[in-house]
């Protein structure tokens, strides 16, 4: 049995870790006419909002949002910048 070698793609907010702007920005994965949007809590540091095109926000804890947007960058989704 083989285990299957994925590259994974660094979070874009890994890199922004500590600073101001991390908190201020939003990171969008689209596909098609679908959007997901990422974004970090103002409130805590450990929990991100995430919100698919103008439906309802919902508070993921930092490695949920992680393997979400893996999850969602394996099924075709593309980073707007």
């Amino acid at each position: 049995m083989t285990a299957k070698s994925k590259t994974r793609v660094n979070c874009p907010w890994d890199a922004l870790e500590g600073s101001k702007k991390s908190k201020k920005e939003a990171w969008t994965l689209k596909k098609g006419k679908e959007a997901i949007t990422f974004t970090k809590s103002k409130m805590d540091n450990n929990f991100f909002l995430t919100q698919k095109d103008n439906d309802r926000k919902l508070s993921l804890q930092s490695f949920q949002a992680r393997c979400t947007f893996h999850q969602l960058i394996e099924k075709g989704y593309k980073l707007q910048k």
